[in-house]
């Protein structure tokens, strides 16, 4: 009995042919072997940077944050429908056939998987997108394994002003001197000069001008490898991050940073 005949009974006797399990992206932004892998099918696409699996699971693409349409009768932010078309027509090119693979953290607080997308032929959805200059990169550990090769396609579209960084919100950033807009939603980029810096018992805080601060966990030190933050007074300094208002006698807003990726001197 030949294989070929073998396999053709195993088909006509099984109604269908088994799939090949998916293969692990080789190309641009690669993932780290251990990571888990599946292929899937995008169902709808969110915004610029969250889809629907046609299994219902729903998927942040991790280690890149895009523009916020709007909810709730509120305006879009700039370039957010940009962002979204861009997504679905990259996904266009494969008819929505994604490979999967979920980052170290594999669920947020809302339930979405955490995931990379690459193309069948191993392009990097993120990539991509940061390189049209439709997302900026963002940080959050423990899920930085692609943070050096996203930070890079994203510095080429800043280099070229393309898309976000055509906009002053986004390079410079916001001047924390004036404050956090209260349309800001999200992730931003802001700037400001460190007028002094304070240590609590779990973090420390660099606090800019304008009541915005900058919080360290003292668990997450490590990862600022070189930093002296004592330093840093007086200096002007770049950070992005989720904003998180909170008011208290030293900050109305402070972004919670992780890994020296987020932070930048600029003095």
């Amino acid at each position: 009995m030949g294989l070929s005949w073998l396999l053709a009974a195993l088909v006509v006797s099984s109604g269908c042919v088994a799939e090949e399990p998916p293969q692990p992206p080789s190309g641009d932004c690669a993932p780290p072997p251990e990571l888990s892998i599946e292929s899937a099918t995008v169902s709808y696409v969110n915004d610029g940077d969250t889809v629907r699996l046609s299994s219902g699971d729903r998927v942040r693409l991790v280690g890149i944050d895009t523009p916020e349409l709007g909810r709730d009768g509120a305006d879009d932010e700039p370039m957010a429908r940009e962002a979204q078309q861009a997504l679905r027509a990259l996904l266009a090119e494969s008819r929505n056939r994604v490979t999967v693979v979920d980052a170290t953290e594999g669920e947020d607080r809302y339930g979405r998987r955490l995931s990379y997308l690459y193309l069948p032929d191993g392009r990097s959805v993120q990539a991509r997108l940061l390189e049209q200059g439709m997302a900026m990169a963002v940080f959050v550990a423990p899920n930085l394994e692609l943070a050096d090769c996203l930070m890079a396609r994203e510095q080429r579209a800043r280099q070229d002003e393309r898309g976000i960084w055509s906009l002053p919100a986004y390079d410079p950033g916001l001047p924390s001197a004036r404050g956090i807009p209260e349309h800001v939603q999200g992730a931003a980029i802001v700037r400001g000069r460190v007028e002094s810096v304070g240590e609590s018992r779990r973090n420390i805080w660099l606090n800019l001008e304008g009541r915005v601060a900058v919080r360290i966990d003292k668990a997450d030190l490590e990862r600022f490898p070189g930093w002296d933050f004592d330093a840093l007074e007086g200096e002007e300094l770049r950070a992005r991050g989720w904003i998180v208002h909170h008011s208290n006698r030293y900050q109305d807003w402070f972004i919670p940073v992780d890994s020296a990726h987020a932070l930048e001197r600029l003095d």
